[in-house]
């Protein structure tokens, strides 16, 4: 156990500027390696995705990148580490993934507007995170047997694609302190609207139903899977709805299973739950919650 917060995460959730927040509430020095990144495509003349892409028959960029954040694991503490593998290279580190919104990350991007990168609009921004994601991944899994993306690797999981980094650095700090006291926390903290129901909104509130925030607790984290990359909730359909209407930007969670296979009941597994999820139930939820979701399972993104 160091005095080290790693960060990894989706394109555009915001780890940099979540990372200058942190700094603000910790004092911990900042290394990102994506500024490396960077650097290497600038020196080759190339953009980030295509140095990606170079990257996978090219093992020295990896090399360069890995050896940097090895030797920054042994030889330093206090830190704030922004890195897709550094839980990899670092495991006695605070693991930290930040998830977000694929159509949301894919705005943060565009508006940022990096010579850089080839983003003429948000479309192609959005094509280009998904593109660049697959080449990561399999990249990843190729030269260190690893999913990056699997939650199983870290301590604490936090979507910030509806809040602001100040909030997500502060629930990081908490979070990190009890993790340094051994004491108990919720690893998820997701944004309701993020979240998928597995039953009729029907079957949820019932006639006589009045929703309230009696149910958003800390210490009643609600239960949820995760199936192709989406969130389902299992238990707390009623937490999840009063969170929604009270306003919440985030709500714990406890992951039962990444496992499609896995049974979350005789009989009945996650992928099989999930496959009973259809997008009438969704349009239901939506209407009753009055958002919208940006994407589906198995569908394009809303509006593209």
């Amino acid at each position: 156990m160091k005095n080290i917060i790693v960060m990894s995460g989706d394109i555009g959730s915001g780890k940099s500027s979540v990372a200058a927040a942190l700094k603000q509430l910790t004092g911990y020095e900042i290394i990102g390696t994506g500024t490396i990144q960077r650097a290497i495509a600038k020196r080759r003349g190339v953009t980030t995705l295509e140095l990606n892409k170079i990257s996978q028959t090219d093992r020295s960029i990896d090399d360069e990148i890995d050896s940097y954040v090895v030797e920054t694991g042994k030889t330093q503490d206090h830190l704030i580490l922004d890195s897709r593998l550094a839980w990899h290279f670092i495991p006695a580190a605070f693991k930290v993934f930040l998830s977000v919104d694929p159509v949301v990350g894919a705005e943060r991007v565009f508006n940022e507007s990096r010579h850089d990168e080839n983003n003429p609009s948000l479309e192609a921004t959005l094509e280009n995170n998904l593109k660049r994601q697959v080449i990561e991944d399999q990249r990843f899994q190729k030269l260190y047997n690893v999913n990056f993306r699997k939650y199983d690797n870290y301590d604490l999981i936090i979507d910030t694609s509806y809040t602001l980094p100040e909030v997500i650095a502060g629930k990081i700090k908490d979070c990190f302190d009890k993790w340094l006291s051994h004491s108990s926390y919720p690893s998820l903290w997701i944004a309701p609207r993020k979240l998928l129901p597995t039953q009729p909104v029907k079957a949820v509130t019932g006639e006589d139903y009045e929703l309230s925030n009696n149910g958003i607790l800390e210490n009643q984290a609600i239960d949820v899977f995760v199936c192709n990359g989406f969130i389902y909730i299992r238990d707390g359909h009623k937490r999840t709805m009063a969170a929604h209407k009270a306003g919440c930007d985030l709500i714990p969670a406890k992951i039962l299973t990444e496992e499609l296979s896995a049974e979350l009941s005789p009989g009945l597994s996650a992928g099989k739950l999930a496959s009973d999820v259809t997008l009438s139930m969704l349009h239901d939820w939506e209407a009753a919650l009055g958002f919208k979701y940006t994407m589906y399972p198995e569908k394009a993104p809303a509006g593209f």
